[in-house]
């Protein structure tokens, strides 16, 4: 019985060594061959305001739409790790915005996209510099993508601290700041912002008439402001729910004369219901695995290691003792047949 408990005390200790130091790397990556679409819009009543350029330069006002679909690129990942050394996912994003009634999936240009190759660290979410990647917007195409910070989501075991996320407007990483906890129907998540100021990020050439001036032609700045709201799961560090504040507007001599987009975007209940429905598992699975088997086939583990050993001793010394007292009755026996 006491070698029972102490093979399996050994193995339990085992067990809670392979489960924190090897299986949990094995699970905490994401996966090669991602599909997913997400999808986000202005609440009602909250319409947007931007300037259509397929309507002729208007201003526009009205809900929009922005639909996210990302595919991993398996084989893409798979050479990209082994020329990298290291455990590299490689996705394709195709990010458009529209109105709720345009065909995402038409082929047809909608009112803002762009399409982004991005290779990033399987774990930490972290992008990493390689030439397989791109980036296409406006008609202009940046290749490497030369992608920084986290895109796609923050880290496995995210933290209560600032990560550098990345912005394709300005293309580079700027900071999403922690800011406390909450729950999103139910589920516990970390939440951080990303603030963008004001900032100007070109100029554009555009007709007087747009913003009131009497020459045929202005030479107007370009400004660009956002804040970026998320809800990450920590464990998984998937974003759980997102929202978008956009204002972006054109100024001359300093002064703003035209919006060219403000709205707000976010989640939608659906993606949001979708989200804490595929990771809340999966969260609970990675938790066990790094800490709960660990621990607990640790401290079991210790506990049958002291039993199998008291059981083996206790078994010795009883054994010793019946061996004294046959012993004992041998000479007493010896001894009365002398006397006789």
């Amino acid at each position: 019985m006491g070698t029972v408990a102490l093979f399996l005390g050994a193995f339990l200790i085992a067990l809670a060594a392979l489960s924190k130091f090897y299986m949990y790397d094995q699970l905490a990556v994401v996966p090669l061959n991602q599909d997913t679409t997400s999808m986000a819009q202005t609440a009602p009543g909250a319409d947007a305001e931007y300037l259509d350029a397929a309507a002729g330069l208007k201003i526009t006002k009205g809900p929009l739409k922005n639909v996210k679909a990302v595919r991993g690129d398996v084989e893409a990942s798979k050479k990209a790790s082994e020329a990298l050394g290291k455990d590299v996912a490689i996705w394709d994003i195709y990010d458009s915005t529209d109105k709720p009634t345009f065909d995402f999936a038409s082929g047809e240009t909608a009112l803002s996209a762009t399409q982004d190759r991005v290779a990033f660290d399987r774990n930490t979410g972290q992008s990493v510099s390689y030439e397989d990647t791109k980036s296409l917007a406006d008609g202009k195409e940046v290749a490497p993508g030369d992608f920084k910070g986290l895109y796609f989501k923050f880290p496995f075991g995210s933290e209560k601290k600032t990560y550098q996320f990345w912005d394709g407007t300005l293309r580079k990483a700027t900071p999403a700041k922690y800011v406390g906890e909450g729950k999103v129907k139910g589920l516990k998540v970390y939440k951080y912002r990303q603030t963008i100021a004001p900032i100007k990020t070109g100029t554009i050439d555009v007709p007087g008439s747009l913003i009131d001036e009497k020459a045929s032609t202005v030479t107007a700045d370009q400004i660009y402001s956002s804040v970026t709201d998320y809800s990450v799961e920590p464990v998984t560090g998937v974003v759980i729910w997102g929202r978008t504040a956009q204002d972006n507007y054109l100024e001359l001599d300093g002064e703003r004369v035209l919006t060219t987009t403000k709205a707000t975007l976010a989640y939608t209940d659906a993606n949001v219901t979708k989200n804490v429905n595929d990771y809340e598992g999966k969260s609970k699975l990675l938790a066990a695995v790094k800490t709960t088997v660990p621990l607990g086939g640790l401290i079991l583990g210790v506990i049958l290691i002291g039993l199998g050993v008291f059981i083996r001793r206790g078994g010795r010394h009883d054994s010793s003792s019946a061996h004294k007292d046959l012993s004992d009755h041998k000479r007493n026996a010896d001894g009365v047949q002398l006397t006789k």
